[in-house]
């Protein structure tokens, strides 16, 4: 019972939130739908709560909105009866709830004990907290969200209507860009904007530059974020030292965004969502903004993040694949599909634990159909073509990546003074230690394979410092195969 696309939601938590105006969210699905009918995709929409229709599909129906396992288990159902190219989640995480991975670096010097994650949901595994198995991402996956605890129907419609008028623009306006970056990031910065766009001259460095933003540079149809971002926080925040200047703010964004422009945010938070009525200020997260202010894609986190201060790794590298992706003509649901598949195949064949928080925490908001950029119809592929490979290299990349598991204190690196002194790690350090398990059998033989399939031991090594209310955390990463050192990572919490 093939569908292009399958809309899922639940009628319970909706109505718990709308009350009377139901009816409301309810049309806005059809209208999607209808709309989705009009451009060529065959859609259904399905309630994961619905007993009767689920039944009918042979598929266990959710009873509990707030059970991710329950959740998982009930689209996992639907993706495999109608093999849909497209899975639009429909609410913010009280309607269908985010999955919880563990944070498999959870310390002092990161608070984070569980991700909420969509990961899973672009996964063929079964329900797990545990991160590491869901390195092999094969389904294209976004979410429409309304506001976590919003009672007002008015914010979900503006983000159906902006996905019903979407048409694919032109690749010239999407590479005029915007892009906000900590100074003390700016080599990292300057490097991902290269990466993505061929130059750096819509670069702007916190201090001194925002967060009250000309209408030309706002307008822009792409915006690239290298920021700090704070919890229940409507802010994006500089750096320079132990100064840290708001860059970019929520309420700065009314009425002055392009139709249609996409975003990545490499902040920490800086894709939550929460009820604006818990802030002082009653503005929603800068990701809720963007959205209501007709941009059509947001990828960002859902919790602190990391990358390195120079050089490029993983919130840099997950963010402009996207991207790229979209200035390429992606839909913005595969653009992400595919940023996540070359994040696991750059990054393999062994994954640090910062590189699987990374991989569990960022995700999409949008309706994941959209096609933001066009490009000319010879370079498009058949997509049905296209999701056959995607598929092909999801499961390929589970059999081939292998991913860190905690164990007790290990011996030390003999030189690890040494690398303490060079990246200057001053005070208390934490320490944890991580090998990795799974992955495919090396290819070469006698000596070598042996050697090879010694598992990889992670040291990891962080230390934090507090600027007020905003947390310095700096991290080492030291990789080590059969007591030999492989290299060294740095990064800093975004």
């Amino acid at each position: 019972m093939k569908k292009d696309k399958i809309i899922v939601s639940n009628r319970k938590a909706l109505e718990v939130k709308y009350g009377a105006k139901l009816p409301s969210i309810l049309q806005d699905l059809e209208d999607l739908k209808a709309a989705d009918k009009a451009r060529g995709l065959d859609s259904e929409i399905i309630f994961l709560d619905d007993a009767k229709a689920m039944k009918g599909h042979k598929i266990t129906a959710v009873k509990n909105a707030e059970d991710a396992r329950q959740n998982k288990r009930a689209i996992d159902g639907l993706y495999k009866l109608f093999q849909p190219d497209y899975i639009l989640i429909a609410g913010a995480q009280d309607v269908i709830p985010f999955q919880p991975l563990k944070n498999l670096i959870h310390s002092t010097d990161d608070e984070d004990a569980i991700v909420p994650s969509d990961l899973p949901y672009a996964c063929d595994k079964a329900w797990s907290e545990d991160p590491g198995k869901f390195v092999s991402p094969t389904r294209v996956v976004g979410r429409l969200p309304d506001l976590p605890g919003g009672k007002d129907p008015k914010y979900f419609r503006s983000l159906v209507r902006d996905a019903i008028a979407s048409k694919p623009g032109n690749q010239k306006d999407y590479l005029n860009y915007l892009s906000i970056s900590v100074y003390d990031w700016r080599l990292s910065t300057e490097e991902s904007c290269k990466n993505i766009f061929g130059n750096t001259k819509n670069l702007h460095l916190s201090p001194t530059k925002g967060p009250r933003w000309t209408p030309t540079q706002l307008k822009a149809k792409t915006h690239f974020i290298n920021c700090h971002g704070a919890l229940e926080d409507g802010n994006y925040y500089g750096q320079k030292g132990s100064s840290y200047p708001i860059a970019h703010t929520s309420g700065w964004l009314e009425k002055k965004l392009a139709k249609g422009t996409i975003v990545a945010a490499e902040c920490c938070y800086g894709a939550q969502l929460y009820d604006p009525a818990i802030t002082a200020s009653g503005y929603p997260s800068l990701a809720s903004q963007y959205l209501l202010q007709h941009a059509v894609a947001v990828a960002g986190s859902t919790t602190i993040a990391y990358g390195p201060a120079e050089g490029q790794g993983l919130a840099d590298l997950i963010t402009q694949f996207f991207l790229i992706n979209v200035l390429r003509g992606a839909s913005i649901g595969r653009a992400f599909l595919e940023a996540r598949q070359r994040f696991l195949d750059e990054m393999g064949p062994t994954l640090d634990p910062y590189e699987i928080k990374t991989l569990s925490q960022f995700y999409l908001l949008g309706d994941p159909s959209l096609v933001p950029v066009n490009v000319p119809a010879k370079a498009r592929e058949a997509r049905e073509n296209r999701r056959e490979g995607l598929q092909a290299k999801g499961l390929m990349l589970g059999q081939f990546l292998a991913v860190p598991k905690p164990v007790p204190a290990a011996t030390e690196p003999a030189n690890i003074k040494a690398f303490f002194k060079a990246h200057k790690f001053l005070g208390k350090v934490t320490k944890k230690v991580f090998v990795t398990e799974g992955g495919a059998a090396p290819l070469a033989r006698g000596i070598q394979a042996k050697a090879l399939a010694a598992p990889v031991k992670f040291h990891v090594y962080s230390t934090s410092k507090f600027h007020g209310k905003f947390k310095e955390t700096n991290v080492l990463v030291v990789k080590e195969r059969a007591g030999q050192i492989l290299g060294e990572r740095t990064y800093v919490r975004r």
